[in-house]
């Protein structure tokens, strides 16, 4: 079932902490880029973790590309796993990944939503499509989810009146539009073209950086730089409206860095950050559709980072 931002939310309070595994909800527990858990004053029927079970991880000398934490454990039984509400079974989340079809180069990165909506699979309670669906300007199916996914190579060409005033709907209904770079930073045409497209269906807002204390970099994981295939722009483009994000600009070739082969291994090299730079890729593609589906839920929490400190948890 796809559903929207509202029947998201819905879901979500229905469900509770374990709708989402891995997200703070109504006091339940975060994700961090260390993989460490999450650390909350125990209430009436909570558990906590024993500091004994959680790993140390000594940070790395270059903080940009830190070393991915070790995958956890499995097991229904696992501390680990119940600490952070991962148990099987639990309440999951479907949404579609859809990627906007155009006269031109419009998928340049074959497969990459493919490989995104299994990531998110395996890391969070959402359970996306397995066959992301190809939609036109003119699809109705366009508005049954949060998310668009634009990728191009080189220039965009004009979409036309009707489908670029269905994209401004689409946003101003609170949907979030990614357009991705396949040049991952080498050619202007496409950045360009996105810009001036923005400047036409979102005329009150400006494209501008989005600054390294946004919710999108802690949605899910810690995320220092928005990297991809390259690490070209230390920063992601984006409009806001009232503080919520209605599109954002990569220009790392984020869909580069997710493409695989059919045999399952990277279809493109990240440079220069190899299979570590294209893990933190996928932890900020994570971040960017969980902000997505649940915006800013975040933004007035202490992250678990800065409560692993005040525990002095290693």
């Amino acid at each position: 079932m796809r559903v929207d931002r509202r029947n998201f939310l819905i879901q979500l309070s229905r469900g509770g902490a374990a709708a989402l595994g891995g997200l703070v909800v109504g006091g339940g527990i975060g994700a961090t880029a260390s993989g460490e858990p999450d650390s909350v004053e125990p209430g009436a029927g909570e558990a906590t973790v024993p500091e004994a079970a959680v790993p140390r991880v000594d940070p790395p000398a270059d903080p940009t590309l830190a070393a991915p934490a070790p995958l956890p454990p499995t097991g229904a039984d696992d501390p680990w796993l119940s600490h952070r509400g991962l148990i099987p079974g639990g309440p999951t989340i479907t949404l579609d990944l859809p990627q906007l079809r155009y006269d031109g180069l419009w998928n340049p990165r074959p497969g990459a939503m493919r490989v995104l909506a299994r990531e998110l699979r395996l890391r969070t309670r959402l359970e996306p499509s397995h066959e992301p669906t190809i939609v036109d300007g003119n699809d109705e199916a366009l508005f049954q989810t949060p998310f668009l996914y634009v990728a191009g190579d080189g220039e965009l060409p004009p979409l036309g009146l009707q489908v670029e005033g269905r994209l401004r709907r689409f946003m101003d209904l609170g949907g979030l539009i990614l357009f991705d770079a396949a040049d991952g930073g080498t050619a202007p045409g496409f950045v360009r073209d996105v810009k001036s497209l923005l400047g036409r269906i979102a005329p009150a807002s400006t494209v501008a950086p989005v600054g390294p204390d946004h919710v999108l970099y802690r949605s899910f994981y810690l995320v220092d730089t928005p990297m991809g295939r390259t690490r070209t722009a230390d920063h992601i483009l984006g409009v806001q409206e009232e503080g919520r994000l209605k599109a954002l600009i990569m220009r790392n070739d984020l869909g580069g860095a997710l493409a695989e082969t059919p045999d399952g291994l990277a279809a493109y090299p990240s440079t220069p950050g190899g299979a570590t730079q294209r893990e933190w890729a996928i932890r900020f593609g994570v971040n960017i559709l969980l902000y997505a589906t649940c915006t800013d839920y975040k933004a007035d929490r202490a992250h678990v980072e800065t409560l692993l400190r005040a525990r002095r948890w290693r």
